[in-house]
């Protein structure tokens, strides 16, 4: 896997996108690798940056429905 987070461009050519003029553009091509149901959801915002993180924890009723396919 790779150790850095993908980018439009190399070092030297990296450009960033916002399609919406504020909202940068995921270069990233994400797959679902897992699924669930009942769990507990935090989205945090920093309050100096703005940045917005995603976690999730497990509820004692959580249901996994990651369907495998390869």
């Amino acid at each position: 896997m790779p150790e850095h987070k993908c980018t439009f461009g190399d070092e030297i050519t990296r450009i960033t996108i916002k399609p919406d003029g504020r909202s940068e553009l995921d270069p990233c091509l994400y797959q679902e690798i897992e699924a669930y149901e009942n769990v507990t959801v935090h989205i945090m915002r920093c309050a100096r940056c703005g940045h917005i993180e995603v976690e999730w924890e497990r509820q004692d009723n959580t249901i996994d429905i990651t369907e495998v396919t390869e």
